[in-house]
């Protein structure tokens, strides 16, 4: 195996990580957006389907669901570094 294929081994594995730790966290699959190497690590987006907690509290009886999307900054080792929910992504849109 050479050094570069090493190396998007070694990235493909510490991505996963990341989209691991939002199942493990939030208890749902969710779908990497984007991954994106930086100075200190990663910058990882990880699309999560969840319903919608407004729409819950408001007493909607139909679930309605929001496409959550999350930010997650790994080390250049992959350990996490921090998380938080970048937004809510519309059908066919941007970031909110």
């Amino acid at each position: 195996m050479t050094e570069k294929t090493q190396q998007l081994k070694t990235n493909s594995e510490g991505i996963a990580k990341a989209v691991a730790f939002m199942k493990e966290t939030l208890g749902k699959e969710g779908d990497l957006v984007k991954a994106t190497k930086t100075d200190g690590g990663w910058e990882v987006e990880i699309e999560v389907v969840e319903q919608s907690k407004y729409m819950k509290r408001i007493g909607i009886s139909k679930p309605v669901y929001d496409r959550n999307v999350y930010r997650v900054l790994l080390d250049q080792n992959f350990d996490l570094v921090s998380y938080e929910r970048k937004g809510q992504k519309p059908l066919g849109g941007a970031v909110e």
